[in-house]
């Protein structure tokens, strides 16, 4: 059986499940650092088991938290635990990510990298050019979070040849079929990490103004937690339009809430959460800016699977967004069952499937002399 070693900057609790899954289909090896709790991520370090083990490793920051962070040891695990395979977060402000590309090649050692590509980038200069093909040369293939990742490299110029597309997804046990909802649902779900660019007051400004000035009354199930989580409660956290659950991780719990509401909205620079919302098979409501959100949100067509609201007049659009939706709920409805349909086909195959197809399928590279491949 086949040992992967997958390196995260941290081990997110929503994380888990997709490496437990992995874990059927080869030995697993976690590398990832400690994460605070003020983050929102949640907070674990299991027990390790014959097919999934846990590594937690310090990170450095000689230079700040900006660039050449350094995750201490992957290079010594590498050289111990000879692993078949390693997947790596591609982020290349990580001085570590280098190294281990490096040392990964010269000890034969498959490995990949796991990120948004260019997604989020409108030009790429000389420098990033070059470090970006550097990095083709070395990794045996790219996996892309969705098809527009896969796309961004062939737009910026650069082969996606070596690139792979995993759909970065949830595999969700206890969903919410359309069929559940009633129609009469006066809720809005945020779930996601209280980060300083999730904008909720705007969210919770704008559900007030519906309830005072048009006398819908709607109320936000706000789910998760965050380095804003105490500012947002301080502000917001006696208005009666406001639910606060903290972090839920329990999905019976999630689906519970998921009940009281008829869409989902990130009004903020969204990633996963999108994935989760449409797992409850709502609708999610965000902003149009595209190069400000993960590549997560290119999964909702709008108008299909959401709305994409005014990100230059994000208020009153919202506003505006929200109030068309709040009176009509057969809108709703279809919007609902296409968001449900839209997350199958997601996970089906689930992300564990899909980033085991892509290691597993792969043929070994040539055993390239290092030199020719920095040339």
């Amino acid at each position: 059986m086949k040992r992967v070693g997958i390196i995260q900057p941290i081990l997110a609790r929503y994380r888990l499940p997709v490496y437990l899954e992995l874990s059927r289909y080869c030995h697993v090896d976690l590398c990832f650092s400690p994460a605070s709790t003020k983050l929102g991520y949640g907070v674990l370090t299991p027990a390790g088991t014959r097919d999934i083990r846990f590594f937690e490793v310090p990170t450095l920051r000689p230079f700040g938290d900006e660039i050449g962070m350094i995750q201490r040891g992957l290079a010594g695990y590498i050289f111990r635990e000879k692993p078949d395979a390693v997947v790596i977060f591609a982020n290349p402000r990580y001085l570590s990510f280098w190294t281990t590309l490096l040392w990964a090649r010269l000890c034969s050692v498959r490995v990949y990298a796991h990120g948004h590509g260019l997604y989020k980038r409108s030009r790429v200069g000389v420098f990033y050019r070059l470090m970006t093909n550097l990095m083709l040369r070395l990794v045996t293939s790219y996996i892309a979070y969705a098809p527009s990742v896969r796309t961004s490299f062939v737009v910026h110029g650069f082969s996606d040849k070596k690139v792979h597309v995993a759909h970065n997804s949830m595999t969700i046990s206890l969903k919410v079929p359309p069929e559940e909802r009633t129609g009469e649902e006066r809720g809005i779900l945020f779930i996601g990490r209280m980060r300083r660019d999730c904008n909720l007051g705007v969210l919770f400004r704008v559900v007030r103004r519906l309830r005072d000035e048009d006398g819908l009354a709607l109320t936000v199930h706000a789910i998760g937690s965050g380095e804003c989580a105490s500012q947002l409660q301080k502000e917001y956290g006696e208005s009666p339009s406001i639910r606060w659950y903290g972090e839920l991780y329990d999905e019976g719990e999630i689906r519970k809430v998921s009940l009281n509401c008829f869409l989902g909205c990130y009004p903020g620079n969204a990633g996963l959460s999108v994935v989760h919302m449409m797992a409850l098979s709502l609708p999610v409501v965000t902003h149009d800016n595209m190069s400000q959100h993960g590549p997560e949100v290119t999964f909702i067509q709008d108008g299909t699977h959401g709305v994409f609201y005014d990100h230059a007049e994000q208020e009153e659009s919202l506003y505006q967004v929200l109030k068309v939706l709040a009176r009509h709920p057969a809108t709703v409805a279809q919007m609902q069952r296409a968001a449900s349909a839209r997350y199958r086909d997601l996970v089906n195959p689930s992300l564990a499937e899909r980033l085991w197809a892509i290691v597993s399928e792969e043929r070994v590279a040539s055993s390239e002399n290092l030199s020719a491949v920095l040339t």
